[in-house]
C-alpha cells in the first residue's frame, strides 16, 4: 500500500512503498557514512570507536547502531562499548551475546511451534468419485 509518512530522522514527507521509517535521501546518507566507515577500517583495522566518529564526523549512536545491525563487528572480545540487551556481558555485534541468542532463538521456535491445534498442519482430504460400472456395449 502506497501512502505518505514523515521521515524519522529528518522529518520530511515522503511517499512510502516498503518498510522502511526513512526517506530515501536519509537512506543514502547512511550507506555513505557506513561507505566511508568502512573504508577508513581498511585502511585503520584497529581503530577505536571514537577515533572513527571524531576522524570521520559519524556520531557514536550511528556507529553503535551499525553494530547492532550486525554490519560491523568489534574486533575485541572483551570490550566496554557493546554489550548483550539480555544478560550485559561483552559482545562484538549484534544485540545479544550466543547463550542469549540460542535462548531467545528456542524461546521464539516454542511459541510459535506450540501445541496449539489451530497451528497444527490442516489435513485436506478430496472425495473421490465412485467409478461407476463400465457399461458393457453388446
Amino acid at each position: 500500500m502506497v501512502g505518505i509518512k514523515n521521515c524519522k530522522r529528518c522529518g520530511r514527507i515522503y511517499e512510502i512503498n516498503t518498510d522502511t521509517e526513512y526517506c530515501f535521501d536519509c537512506i543514502q546518507k547512511d550507506e555513505k557514512d557506513f561507505s566511508r566507515i568502512k573504508e577508513y577500517l581498511y585502511l585503520h583495522p584497529y581503530a577505536k570507536i571514537f577515533e572513527v566518529s571524531i576522524n570521520l564526523d559519524i556520531s557514536i549512536n550511528k556507529i553503535k547502531r551499525y553494530l547492532r545491525e550486525g554490519r560491523m563487528e568489534i574486533v575485541e572480545k572483551d570490550n566496554q562499548f557493546l554489550k548483550c540487551e539480555l544478560c550485559g556481558c561483552s559482545i562484538c555485534s549484534g544485540l545479544y551475546c550466543d547463550e542469549c541468542g540460542r535462548k531467545t532463538s528456542q524461546n521464539f521456535k516454542s511459541v510459535y511451534m506450540g501445541s496449539d491445534p489451530l497451528r497444527a498442519p490442516h489435513k485436506v482430504n478430496y472425495l473421490q468419485k465412485k467409478k461407476s460400472p463400465a457399461k458393457k456395449h453388446y
